[in-house]
């Protein structure tokens, strides 16, 4: 009988097995592919990179830029992280791998196997459903040479948010907006994404491809560079989680329970360091009744994302003209998953309090009001 299985290993599940074996546990864990290196661009803040070392980071970008109506600098340093470097730093030693891709009723049967079970397989396990109607971010990138990336970064040294309209050709666009996320890989190399925050259903990809080559173009990239590129990368994150409870008598982690920030998307820090925390606790002998319980920031994030999916581009961009004039602390607490209602509450009525009138109404028509009912995903 093991004391914990858990089932998947992106890193959610990595960060609670390593740390679940150290600490002395007897664990088991199950993955499709458990040698693998992770594929995703995993990027987080870099203060929210609590007890790893160094060599976890690919590239640093000190001072990300977001453009809306106006440019903003961040003061936050903003790192994109090397998969293989953070496996390694997050080593399976001791740890019994078993090769196999479990059902929900596989991961239930477990608890014959191990006293506790841990779901960490993603908000997906069967795969992406091609009608799924959640709301979702979406993305599509890809990843060139600096020099071609140039003129779309503008002198920036990266870009965590470009709101920006030059993906339309309409001066004034109408539907979801989408921006561009430009951020260097190291060994001069850039990715160029164009992301939907969030629409339900997702943005369709092509669509995504069409904006981001009207935009590199609009400033100057050469649509020859944009045939010829070094990667792609397709995002989809369902922002509640999964649509599903986890399978009887397991805990979910990570974004396959509600261990995802529901306005942002952002995950990756937060799943790292609650695998962390919930093998301590594991280790104590405190097994909760929930990963990520459900609390007051989670409704206020649930109101944020209900304004964004109603949203039209002219409010969005007045939303995140404010975020740009936050002190860095209440941009802090508006995008970390671990703020708490308090602090989360005072930096959106910062950014309302920003917002010009015509923008907090729509904002509150968002939020409150009849689903806006123009062309959702727009020209």
């Amino acid at each position: 009988m093991h004391d914990v299985a858990i089932v998947g290993l992106g890193p959610a599940g990595r960060a609670l097995a390593s740390r679940c074996v150290a600490t002395g546990l007897d664990v088991l864990a199950l993955d499709p592919r458990p040698e693998a290196v992770w594929r995703p661009t995993y990027g987080v803040w870099e203060d929210e990179l609590t007890d790893l070392p160094p060599e976890v980071v690919r590239h640093r970008v000190a001072q990300p830029e977001l453009w809306s109506r106006h440019r903003h600098r961040l003061h936050r340093a903003y790192v994109v992280l090397d998969n293989a470097a953070l496996q390694r730093a997050l080593p399976l030693d001791g740890v019994e791998v078993e090769r196999a891709r479990l059902d929900d009723g596989e991961v239930a049967a477990l608890g014959a196997r191990a006293r506790v079970v841990v779901d960490a397989r993603g908000a997906r396990p069967s795969g992406a459903a091609p009608d799924d109607p959640a709301a979702a971010q979406t993305a599509y990138g890809i990843v060139v040479d600096a020099a071609v990336a140039a003129p779309a970064l503008g002198g920036a040294e990266g870009l965590l948010m470009d709101w920006r309209t030059d993906w339309s050709a309409d001066p004034d666009p109408t539907g979801a907006p989408t921006f561009l996320y430009a951020i260097p890989l190291g060994e001069g190399r850039v990715l160029l994404e164009e992301t939907c925050l969030a629409a339900a259903p997702g943005m369709p990809v092509d669509q995504l491809r069409d904006r981001l080559h009207r935009r590199l173009r609009a400033r100057g990239v050469a649509g020859s560079d944009l045939d010829d590129v070094e990667g792609r990368e397709v995002v989809r994150i369902p922002m509640r989680g999964r649509d599903a409870p986890a399978p009887e008598g397991a805990l979910a982690l990570g974004v396959a329970g509600r261990g995802g920030h529901l306005v942002t998307g952002y995950s990756v820090a937060h799943s790292l360091s609650r695998g962390r925390s919930l093998a301590e606790q594991l280790a104590r002998g405190d097994v909760p009744l929930k990963v990520d319980s459900v609390g007051g920031s989670d409704l206020v994030r649930e109101l944020g994302l209900r304004a964004l999916l109603r949203l039209d581009t002219g409010g969005t961009l007045e939303l995140f003209e404010a975020f740009g004039q936050l002190e860095p602390q209440q941009q802090r607490a508006f995008m970390s998953r671990d703020s708490d209602a308090l602090a989360l509450v005072g930096a959106m009525w910062q950014m309302f309090a920003r917002m010009p009138a015509r923008g907090r109404a729509e904002l509150v028509r968002a939020t409150l009001g009849a689903p806006w009912q123009g062309l959702r995903l727009g020209r």
